[in-house]
């Protein structure tokens, strides 16, 4: 293990890839400061880029714009009072406070200090606990991978707030990946006699519409400018030593609750942020702070939603199921540039993994150097003018669904699922499990049928069959719960617009 984590090391520090990964961070960056885009957006703005590169240093480059774009989020959230991203929602509460204050350096300086925290944290994490993962996975039969897909899909779709519309996304992405040419009987599907469905809908100009054009679509339609100002002077960034011990509990109880949320599939940072602001509130000595421009309450989100990138990573290297958002729009990059996530990649491609492992690690230490060495110029980033950075987005998502296959058919799917996404988003439709249902429809209906021609077609295999067992109850257990927690959710905001 540790002769390949050397090895990777060696790689990463090859002058195109460490560039690339310099590049990849501060993208990340400047994306996760700008209020409406995301992570998830700018890796898929990357795309057209990511699948002409080998596929490890593509990797690399993705994983720092994945743990870039993670600190860029608090930079708004400092400046402004608006999340640059979800992750960076709890960072609000005391970052903006502290800018008013007239210390917006120093917040700035907190989270960067907080980020690298916990992105080592989880960066170590990922090492120690990814290839255990997915030694056991390597058990793993058709049932087996037809209940983990399942349960992918299912946790990703319980998740959202409204778990119905959750799980209506995922049945039509499970419904979409259908079109095309049968792989088990050869036969076309839904393709009404046009050649170019016969392919199936490519994942690039999918992404591209769900995720990248629906959000241009939202902000055209609002049609201002982004609130609040940019105007705040930024002092002294580095946090003195007496700052540092005062967050640095708080940033590792952060980080550690970001790992263990990051590794279940379907969270992220927008809840272990909140959940790490809560419990460091409870144990810090100085709660009353908390709200009124508290460092703890700046460290402890922070690096709680940079600890989820380390532990998101687990689940979608090790089984192939994404642990937030932006890691199903990871994992659908992988798959374009030739890269199956899965038990099977640490035995067939290990430099590919620890060449992650190490390209994270060495990225932690480009964010924190970015971080502090730009705060000074970080209002300017927030200057951008909707109006300039819009329609720049916009010919970017369509010469990056045009680049898929030269084909403006892929052009014309782009924008129709960026007019389905609007729509989405106007009616509370996650668009996350209609991605993962395209993406793990056809590994379910692959192993599906497999898994019944071995068996001569007895269903009870899914049954018998002990993780396969395990996946489908947690899978029943997780829609279970989220129905209950939505129920009482309602029922509770019943009673308080009762008794007011």
């Amino acid at each position: 293990m540790w002769v390949e984590l050397l090895n990777g090391f060696a790689n990463v520090f090859h002058p195109l890839t460490f560039l690339l990964a310099i590049f990849g961070t501060f993208v990340g960056v400047v994306i996760g400061a700008l209020p409406g885009l995301s992570g998830s957006t700018g890796i898929i703005l990357l795309l057209p880029l990511v699948y002409r590169l080998d596929a490890s240093v593509a990797l690399v480059m993705l994983c720092g714009l994945f743990c870039g774009s993670m600190y860029g989020g608090s930079i708004a959230a400092i400046l402004l009072n608006t999340p640059g991203t979800p992750s960076a929602s709890a960072t609000v509460l005391d970052g903006y406070p502290l800018c008013k204050q007239g210390q917006a350096g120093k917040a700035l300086g907190v989270s960067a200090t907080s980020s690298f925290i916990g992105g080592l944290i989880s960066t170590i994490c990922l090492i120690l606990i990814a290839p255990q993962l997915a030694k056991i996975a390597l058990s793993f039969h058709a049932a087996d991978y037809f209940a983990l897909s399942l349960f992918g899909l299912t946790i990703m779709a319980s998740t959202d707030k409204d778990v119905v519309k959750g799980l209506i996304s995922g049945v039509m992405g499970l419904l979409i990946s259908t079109i095309g040419i049968d792989s088990i009987a050869g036969s076309d599907r839904f393709t009404f006699g046009n050649y170019n469905l016969m392919r199936g809908f490519q994942l690039l100009p999918v992404l591209i519409g769900i995720f990248a054009l629906s959000e241009v679509f939202m902000i055209v339609q609002k049609g201002g400018e982004r609130e609040g100002s940019s105007q705040q002077k930024v002092g002294r960034v580095l946090p003195s030593w007496l700052d540092f011990k005062g967050f640095l509990l708080a940033a590792v109880v952060g980080s550690v609750i970001g790992v263990f949320i990051g590794i279940i599939p379907g969270t992220g940072g927008s809840i272990s942020c909140f959940l790490a602001y809560q419990v460091c509130k409870k144990i810090s000595k100085h709660p009353e702070k908390f709200g009124h421009g508290s460092l703890e309450g700046i460290a402890a989100p922070e690096a709680s939603n940079n600890g989820t990138t380390g532990g998101a990573l687990i689940p979608m290297l090790c089984l192939g199921v994404p642990g937030d958002v932006v890691t199903s729009v990871m994992l659908g990059a992988l798959i374009l540039i030739g890269v199956r996530p899965g038990p099977m990649l640490f035995v067939e491609s290990p430099d590919i993994v620890y060449m992650i492992f190490a390209g994270m690690f060495v990225i932690q230490f480009l964010m924190l150097a970015m971080g502090l060495g730009c705060a000074k110029f970080s209002p300017k980033i927030l200057k951008v003018p909707q109006t300039i950075l819009m329609p720049l987005v916009a010919v970017l998502c369509v010469v990056g669904a045009y680049s898929n296959a030269n084909n403006m058919f892929d052009v014309f799917i782009a924008i129709v699922f960026g007019l389905i996404g609007y729509g989405m988003k106007k009616f509370g439709y996650p668009g996350a499990p209609l991605v993962l249902g395209l993406i793990l429809g056809p590994i379910a209906e692959q192993n599906l049928n497999r898994a019944l021609v071995i068996t001569n077609n007895d269903w009870s295999v899914f049954i018998t069959s002990p993780i396969s067992c395990i996946f489908l109850i947690l899978s029943a257990a997780s829609i279970v719960y989220a129905v209950v927690s939505n129920l009482k959710a309602i029922k509770k905001d019943s009673q308080e617009a009762e008794s007011k």
